[in-house]
């Protein structure tokens, strides 16, 4: 079995290496300007270009993915998190406001298929918009192992074929809309999948799986994910067959039909290995009369030292597959063709500009207006919620062990935590402001899916109030139901896909469904229904989300996302219920 003692790497620290790595990128090339404090790549620029700006980022571990792939005809700024972590919403911003200060066609920014980034790039598209930025984000998925997942496949190195053809489309002077469509098009006709040999290791740690000589993971992820199977490692030609089987067959490829083709290197797979695989490919291709008009190979998103690789093949027998082989054909000085343009010229310096991220609470000092009873019943209520998220740490931490890293509950104190810190001294007046503040909060304390949920929830619901005229039941059910549609549109799951939603859709429909009733039965069957909500996640099937990935025999419990919801609604609306009383 495969050691489970931490890896070395040269490094001089895991917590510096992102920023260590980045450093690196921009001494190589010095065409890109480097804003350290918020980890964004930009392509260096003096002048309005007057086109559309493309922009990408993810978490660190995929080099030269995403920063290394910018450069005229390509990305224009990309962003990134820790490694395999999402970017915090923040630093998503500051990469568009900097980006759109040069491009005033707009900003595409082109994202992964993962819950974290769905949820904390969707906040920051959706503060851009608040400040007027001209942006518009579309989710890359084309992993087959995945693609039975109810939000769609993963992103993997297809990715890279959408940022070469969006960078040519606004080197061409294309709009956003028409660049945008067209990337739509081509996620629908590409596809990839992977194996690989031996698992990768965060820095600092052990190899996140086990592999067993002479085995193979099938479906492998980019964030060091073990595969759907495993298989006994074959021939180059074994291993090539039995991954484009797969793809031609996702695709329905078929004698006559035009592809392109990629070879992405996981990170430890020699250029001996990739120069077979491409043979092979070009091979079994030729055998089934599918013509491969381009084939690309390298290091374009890697999981670390994973030794593995992708193939992805786009259908060029499209409509517009002609349009396409242009765009992929069409120039470009993108540092990750090495030793070309982008590594010539002076150094410059490396700073932040912030002048352009303004804060908008402004945007949120509107709304109803609370009495002063009516401030300290809403202070005591969340009080009380807080405290209770406190007291089920471990109970959340237990239950989240089963889908994901156990640390739900560590998070959700965190939060709680900082959330009583604002309770002590911050004016309750506009519970619009107070909602928006609760999101700042769940950004900056809590981190993670968890934090990007509750944010994306909470402001939402301050939209939502900052608008209303009246502080009435119909005011805050519509609260409550802006915060669920944000989550589960930017989430990707809905009621009944065994989340967080369940115990908030069903408290929000008991409140429609007692809405001529006297508020305390309101309450109490809000808090009925929550607790329902909870406890049905023990019997349902994870569709979305972390847990959607694990084995359905392992998910015998609660949701714990879905519980803590019950548990801070509960104690909250006891409250509320003792005050009326």
């Amino acid at each position: 079995m495969g050691s489970r003692q931490v890896t070395t790497k040269i490094i001089n620290s895991p917590e510096s290496c992102v920023d260590d790595n980045l450093r690196g990128l921009v001494t190589l090339y010095p065409q890109l300007q480097l804003h350290p404090r918020h980890r964004v790549v930009t392509l260096r620029r003096k002048d309005e270009s007057g086109r559309v700006a493309v922009m990408s980022g993810g978490g660190s571990g995929h080099e030269p993915f995403a920063a290394g792939l910018i450069g005229e005809g390509m990305l224009d700024g990309a962003v990134a998190g820790g490694v395999f972590a999402s970017p915090p919403t923040g630093n998503i911003l500051y990469g568009i406001t900097q980006l759109y200060k040069y491009n005033s066609g707009g900003v595409l920014v082109l994202l992964g298929n993962y819950t974290g980034d769905r949820l904390n790039f969707g906040k920051a598209f959706e503060k851009a918009k608040i400040a007027g930025i001209k942006v518009e984000g579309f989710i890359v998925g084309e992993d087959v192992a995945s693609s039975h997942n109810k939000t769609g496949g993963r992103g993997m190195c297809g990715e890279v074929f959408i940022f070469k053809m969006c960078g040519a489309m606004s080197a061409k002077g294309s709009d956003l809309e028409s660049i945008r469509s067209m990337a739509e098009s081509v996620n629908k006709n590409m596809a990839t999948l992977g194996i690989c040999l031996t698992a990768c290791s965060l820095p600092g740690q052990p190899p996140l799986f086990e592999t067993n000589p002479g085995e193979m993971e099938v479906g492998v992820g980019v964030h060091g994910e073990a595969g759907v199977e495993k298989r006994k490692v074959g021939t180059a030609r074994d291993t090539v067959s039995m991954i484009l089987d797969k793809i031609v067959s996702h695709l329905k490829l078929g004698s006559g039909n035009r592809v392109a083709a990629m070879i992405n290197n996981m990170g430890g797979t020699s250029l001996l290995e990739m120069n077979i695989v491409a043979a092979e490919i070009k091979d079994y291709l030729d055998s089934k009369q599918i013509k491969m008009e381009r084939l690309y190979s390298g290091h374009l998103k890697t999981s670390l030292e994973m030794q593995g690789f992708q193939i992805c093949l786009l259908n060029l027998s499209h409509r517009d597959g002609d349009f396409w082989l242009e765009l992929l054909d069409a120039p470009t000085t993108a540092a990750v063709w090495s030793g070309g343009p982008m590594s010539r010229g002076e150094h410059g310096p490396h700073e932040d500009d912030d002048s352009l991220v303004e804060p908008r609470d402004d945007k949120m000092i509107s709304g109803p207006v609370f009495s002063n009873s009516e401030q300290e019943l809403m202070r005591s209520s969340l009080l009380k919620a807080c405290e209770s998220l406190v007291k089920i740490e471990e109970q959340l931490n237990a239950l989240d062990s089963g889908c994901g890293d156990g640390d739900c509950g560590i998070t959700l104190k965190n939060f709680a935590q900082g959330v009583q810190g604002y309770l002590s001294s911050g004016s309750l007046e506009r519970p619009a402001r107070v909602l928006w503040e609760l999101s700042e909060l769940a950004e900056a304390d809590m981190g993670g899916t968890s934090g990007g949920l509750y944010s994306l929830g909470f402001s939402a619901a301050a939209a939502v109030l900052s608008k209303a005229t009246s502080n009435d039941r119909n005011t805050w059910l519509s609260a409550l139901e802006g915060a669920i549609s944000a989550i589960s549109k930017y989430g990707g799951a809905e009621p009944g896909d065994r989340t967080m939603l369940d115990p908030l859709h069903q408290a929000a429909l008991a409140v429609k469904q007692n809405l001529g009733s006297d508020l305390k039965t309101v309450l109490v069957r809000m808090k009925e229904a929550a607790e329902r909500g909870a406890t049905d996640t023990a019997h349902m099937v994870a569709r979305a989300g972390r847990a959607s990935y694990v084995s359905k025999n392992r998910l015998r419990d609660e949701d714990a996302g879905a519980r803590a919801v019950s548990c801070w609604m509960k104690a909250l609306l006891d409250t509320v219920m003792s005050a009326i009383n």
